[in-house]
């Protein structure tokens, strides 16, 4: 393996073999290699460094996609060693997307070493030559211009960096779905064209101390189907972990606790669609995610973020995950065509039975960690217990590992759904994720059922631009429906089946209904008089004897009920020809 740092010499010669022009041949080195390992790019710098290597490089091309909120668009360099860029190719294919949160650089400038290092290294382009890698070296630009040497207050280095919100302070890495910001249009199209097998999204951790520069998350392999789940949790991912240990460089699962010390034991992260990790897993690619440790020095960091990703390739290499990507497809297809198939949106943790001993779940998994002995002192600062390593007091012992999940919600999956054409903020967005949209050309009368939403929480707080729903809870009725000329109909197909009951299914945690799309169904419009409505309901309670049992019930049952003369006309008036059908009526319709 080349190492990171190359010298002068190396740089000359193989920029002269690049360019054939020994007496113009320039060094092309990163802000890290510039400066010991002290400083990161800045934004211009680092596409300036991006151009040359497309300048320089046979193997590596720019490309750049749409705009982000920035009003600049993401940059993409895709190095092929058979110098083809076309996006379709039967190569395996990694995403690397550096910094989501410009503060945390270590992939920025790891990932355009690596391609550098790729383009001279003729050994390495041979071994690896069936993987592509597609590289966005900077995707929160407005994060990226906001430098500054503060925001990361538990950080190591380097000397300055960018910010976390991006232009619209939104948090990029919570958007997948929502797409607030132009950077995930962008990358939806990145995604899209250029069709991943394996994800990695590079980043610095926050929360405990321990003795290891380099932590990952890997999506839960449970919400893969069988050949993904098989792959990766027998071969992929304990690749990635034995090739890191054999370079000495080894790693842990992330740490996943904050305000306690993780001898107590870790549970894995389990992240939702918002996450850039969670919107990849739902196209079958493998996602994973560095997190190198924010208390390592900046350098530190850097060199274990690029030997994972070597481990990456190396691992991708020999894997094939696309020819399990494909068997997955397939099986799904099968399923389709059986009907009747079930899909989790969500998911909890396993609950564990150690009163049953024998079983396989009676104990969590354990690993042996490496850590500093934790311990509480009085805080200078408000006199109370405060939490503190020791790094004087190192230990290795097997910890417990959460990292199980179950199916906590299930729906069953509809041949096709039903989008009124008036939700353009939906339509807009199921369209930019690749979904064929068919316009319906005449109207058309179907007998199906359709949701009403029964209850949700709210967020009290705005939470990235939005007050978010969640816990939702939904009845299934069966209705006469017309299906309007120039609504759509988007049907559900092995590849797309995961993206859409996770957004048009309101009970899934990042669904369209939960980001707020459809709220203007959850206000009522029209209301009534009381003094009005008194004679109406009492005829309605004498000319319906089962009306009036549910009325007497709820009122001998609900003292509350019993003594709100309001409630108790609101009961009747829901159940009466007044009330209008449409409140809390959810508009998109699955089809079975």
């Amino acid at each position: 393996m080349a190492c990171v740092n190359c010298g002068m010499r190396h740089f000359l010669f193989a920029l002269f073999l690049l360019s054939g022009l020994a007496s113009q041949a320039q060094p092309i080195l990163t802000a890290y290699e510039t400066s010991g390992g002290k400083e990161s790019f800045t934004y211009e710098a680092g596409i300036r460094y991006c151009q040359q290597l497309d300048s320089l490089s046979p193997y590596v091309k720019l490309f750049s996609y749409g705009s982000s909120d920035a009003g600049r668009p993401i940059h993409v360099l895709v190095y092929d060693a058979s110098q083809d860029f076309n996006p379709t190719t039967d190569k395996e294919v990694i995403l690397i997307n550096n910094a989501i949160h410009p503060g945390e650089p270590d992939g920025v400038e790891a990932s355009l070493m690596l391609l550098r290092d790729l383009s001279l290294d003729s050994s390495r382009r041979k071994r690896w030559s069936n993987v592509r890698l597609i590289v966005i070296p900077f995707y929160n630009i407005g994060g990226a211009l906001n430098r500054n040497s503060h925001s990361r207050a538990n950080q190591v280095g380097p000397e300055a960096y960018g910010f976390r919100g991006n232009a619209k302070n939104l948090d990029l890495n919570r958007d997948f779905i929502k797409a607030d910001a132009q950077n995930t249009f962008a990358f939806y199209t990145i995604f899209h064209t250029w069709k991943p097998h394996v994800f990695m999204d590079t980043h610095v951790s926050n929360g405990a101390d321990y003795q290891y520069t380099m932590t990952l998350i890997h999506s839960q392999n449970e919400k893969y189907g069988p050949q993904m789940d098989r792959l990766i949790e027998n071969f992929f991912i304990p690749n990635l972990y034995n090739g890191m240990y054999k370079r000495g460089m080894e790693m842990v699962p992330y740490v996943n606790v904050h305000g306690v010390a993780p001898d107590s034991g870790i549970h894995a992260f389990f992240e939702t669609p918002r996450y850039s990790n969670g919107y990849v897993a739902m196209w079958d690619c493998i996602s994973l995610v560095s997190e190198t440790h924010m208390l390592k020095p900046f350098d530190q960091r850097v060199k274990a973020t690029y030997a994972l990703l070597e481990e990456l390739i190396q691992t991708t290499s020999t894997m094939h995950p696309s020819r399990a990507k494909e068997k997955e497809k397939q099986g799904r297809a099968l399923a389709l065509k059986r009907g009747r198939f079930l899909q989790t949106v969500k998911w909890k943790p396993m609950q564990y039975t150690p009163h049953f001993p024998s079983s396989p779940f009676a104990h969590p998994d354990s690993l042996l960690f490496k850590g500093y002995e934790a311990g509480y002192k009085k805080s200078e600062v408000s006199g109370l217990p405060r939490l503190y390593y020791d790094r004087s007091k190192p230990f290795q012992k097997k910890i417990a590992y959460h990292d199980k999940f179950v199916p906590d919600l299930m729906v069953r999956v509809p041949k096709a759904y039903y989008v009124p054409a008036q939700w353009t903020a939906v339509t807009e967005r199921l369209k930019a994720n690749g979904i064929a949209l068919h316009q319906l050309e005449k109207d058309s009368l179907v007998v199906t059922e359709v949701y009403y939403i029964d209850s949700f929480g709210t967020s009290t707080e705005a939470y990235e631009s939005h007050y978010v729903h969640s816990g939702t809870k939904v009845s299934a009725y069966p209705d006469s429906v017309t299906l309007h000329a120039g609504d759509y109909l988007v049907y559900v197909e092995a590849e797309n089946l995961n993206f859409l009951v996770n957004v048009l299914e309101p009970i899934a945690p990042d669904s369209y209904f939960n980001w707020n799309f459809f709220d203007g169904i959850l206000q009522q419009k029209e209301w009534f008089s009381a003094y009005v409505f008194e004679d109406i309901a009492a005829q309605m309670l004498q000319e319906d004897p089962e009306l009036k049992k549910r009325f007497e019930r709820i009122k001998n049952n609900n003292p509350d009920f019993a003594n709100s003369s309001f409630e108790q006309l609101y009961f009747i008036y829901r159940n009466s020809p007044y009330y209008e059908r449409t409140h809390r009526r959810y508009p998109v319709i699955p089809l079975h």
